[in-house]
């Protein structure tokens, strides 16, 4: 039977309705709220991604050849003295640390993702630290991006840098910055605030530069973090407290450092951009940025959501923020082809992967810097290809592009040591390996080219002593382990292929140390133009070779007729024969030419090219047009080399 309902039933029925005093505006405004709250969380994340991506796309997508470059101009050991040498200037552990993790780029995918890993413990210790909320990572992304920006924009001072583990620095000196603030933060009476402010201030032999940052954020958040009804010395004592310990501490210090300037005390860490003729101040903004951003993190806006008017404010400068920050580090990375091009070259010579450096050479879509042509030389020297293939490939040779800054690139700061070893220069190599470690510090590449020129001139003791300082890192350690045996038993040399040409070079030329002036290719120009042996086939042609480089005819006919003589019964190279009809012409009185026996194509193409050089020659064009319209019938032969190569800027 169906219920009947009167009046009081009905009241009774509808009465827990009118008892939830939430009234529907209540209810609708809640559920904004919650929606804003998931909002929130997808902002966090996505800035977090975003990251992530940045950091993927420009370090490994981008940078890849630097990174690997990075690991070999940086330097790590287990030994104590790494350690000690470390430590005698604050943020020593920093440097130690960072150091150690600079190996990891031997693998950029492997480097990066650390790195990155760790921009991303930042963020959110730092999201912790100053209580912000979800809808603020964009701004606490900032010294992240800074941080991006420093690693990608170095160009050319990746050579020239001399913070010890200055790709890690920055890194791990932030996140132990957000980490001293996050743990000072999980204390709330005075006493243990002071205690934490004591022990963090006396961190500074430790941290360096990033204790007091991470002090001086402590003291800006404190004055934030305390309201109007605390008491007087909470209000005041708790935030000057940490800029006294600014002040004081690095003084405290300083006696125990006796190799620190008073002035540098409260930057020591901070990275300075300096060579002998510049002060860069540019690179250095990235890091200004860096310290000076989280002074903010405090006075970002604590309430939970934001709904109606205000939630514009949060999506417009979480926008305004990631665009700017993409806008920057596109425009900050180095991204000169001819820049990283001699890093994939640096890298395929040390392997002997001559192949590969001469890809490289082969796809450049302009001109090569000298430093690739003399590597495209070594590596066809290694080929045995010199004579063929020599003028097949870029030749011009313009100057490093420097980018933001006038920095002055020279060879021998970048690839001589390699150089010159793969020439047989080994004290040469020696000796600017050793300059530019006292200079910017000793690296693996450098160690490794130590180690391989005592080999080669028989210094066991000493290239034991460096294969065990290799044998102590993470990637070099097989390397080392390798060559370890030559140093007991100096004629296993002959089973190391990686050695042949280097020693038949060096054991024909001696081990005399001249001077280069600083000056790596006019050196090996002059010494080698000027070099006659009959006893070494390999050394004779590198001299020919040279001689065709001199573009000087005096030099080139002995030389010439020697290759002939030590090569009878085989084929003369292309270049050569072009070289020897081009000078018949230029002055038949000095060699007849006439019952040589050149190649057919020689003399076609030797005539071609004057036809076509005087009739472009005769619409008016000049030389530079000349040689441009010519190049690409013409580019290949020792003809277009002589007359229309000129303004090599060597450096």
């Amino acid at each position: 039977m169906d219920k009947k309902y009167n009046k009081k039933n009905i009241q009774k029925d509808i009465k827990p309705s009118f008892a939830n005093p939430t009234s529907q505006k209540e209810q609708k405004e809640k559920k904004t709220i919650a929606i804003k709250s998931k909002e929130s969380w997808l902002i966090a994340f996505g800035i977090t991604l975003a990251i992530i991506g940045l950091g993927y796309f420009f370090l490994v997508g981008q940078n890849s050849d630097m990174l690997f470059t990075a690991q070999g101009r940086s330097f790590f050991t287990t030994n104590s003295t790494f350690l000690d040498e470390c430590i005698k200037r604050p943020g020593g552990i920093i440097s130690w640390a960072a150091s150690f993790l600079t190996q990891f780029f031997y693998h950029p995918a492997l480097g990066a993702s650390i790195m990155i890993s760790m921009w991303i413990a930042s963020m959110w210790l730092s999201k912790l630290a100053f209580k912000v909320r979800n809808v603020w990572m964009a701004v606490l992304a900032i010294p992240v991006i800074c941080l991006l920006v420093s690693t990608i924009d170095t160009g050319y001072w990746i050579y020239y840098i001399k913070q010890t583990g200055y790709w890690f620095y920055g890194t791990t000196g932030y996140l132990i910055a957000m980490l001293l603030v996050t743990v000072y933060h999980l204390f709330k009476k005075r006493t243990d605030l002071i205690i934490a402010t004591f022990f963090i201030g006396f961190s500074y032999p430790f941290f360096g530069w990033y204790t007091l940052l991470a002090l001086i954020y402590i003291s800006v958040s404190s004055l934030v973090r305390f309201s109007k009804e605390t008491t007087i010395a909470d209000r005041y004592l708790i935030p000057l407290l940490p800029l006294v310990f600014v002040i004081a501490v690095p003084v405290l210090c300083y006696f125990f450092y006796p190799e620190l300037r008073f002035i540098d005390l409260w930057t020591c860490g901070f990275p300075y951009f300096i060579n002998d003729k510049l002060i860069s101040y540019i690179p250095e903004i990235p890091f200004m940025l860096l310290a000076i951003t989280p002074l903010l993190f405090s006075f970002l806006p604590k309430r939970k959501e934001y709904t109606g008017k205000q939630a514009w404010m949060v999506y417009l400068v979480t926008i305004v923020t990631m665009v700017s920050a993409y806008i920057w580090i596109d425009a900050s990375n180095f991204n000169n082809y001819n820049y990283h091009a001699e890093m994939r070259m640096n890298r395929a010579a040390e392997e002997q992967n001559w192949d590969k450096v001469l890809d490289e050479m082969s796809g450049l879509p302009g001109d090569a810097s000298r430093q690739m042509v003399l590597l495209k030389n070594v590596a066809l020297l290694n080929k045995g290809e010199m004579g063929t293939k020599m003028f097949k490939y870029n030749n011009m040779g313009e100057p490093p592009t420097n980018g933001f800054d006038t920095l002055q690139v020279h060879m021998v700061q970048t690839a001589a040591p390699l150089i010159y070893y793969y020439h047989g220069k080994t004290n040469f190599a020696s000796r600017w390996c050793i300059e530019n470690s006292v200079e910017f510090g000793y690296n693996f590449d450098n160690i490794k080219m130590l180690a391989r020129c005592a080999i080669i001139n028989k210094e066991m003791d000493a290239a034991r002593k460096y294969l065990d300082i290799l044998t102590t890192s993470i990637y070099h350690k097989d390397w080392a382990e390798r060559l370890i045996p030559l140093t007991e038993n100096p004629q296993l040399i002959s089973e190391y292929k990686e050695f042949d040409t280097v020693n038949e070079l060096w054991s024909s030329m001696g081990s005399v140390l001249d001077g280069d002036n600083g000056l790596c290719e006019m050196y090996l120009l002059n010494y080698f133009s000027n070099t006659m042996n009959k006893d070494c086939k390999l050394l004779q042609e590198l001299t020919l070779n040279y001689a065709l480089v001199q573009k000087n005819i005096q030099l080139f006919w002995p030389r010439f007729f020697l290759y002939a003589q030590l090569h009878q019964n085989q084929s003369m190279p292309i270049h050569y024969q072009e070289a020897a009809y081009l000078y018949g012409h230029l002055e038949p009185n000095n060699v007849n030419i006439k019952q040589m026996p050149f190649d057919k194509i020689v003399a076609e193409r030797y005539n071609g090219f004057q036809q076509l050089s005087q009739s472009l020659l005769a619409t008016g064009m000049n030389t530079k047009d000349v040689g441009e319209a010519m190049k690409s019938s013409y580019g290949d032969t020792f003809y277009w080399f002589y007359f229309f190569c000129r303004d090599i800027h060597s450096y």
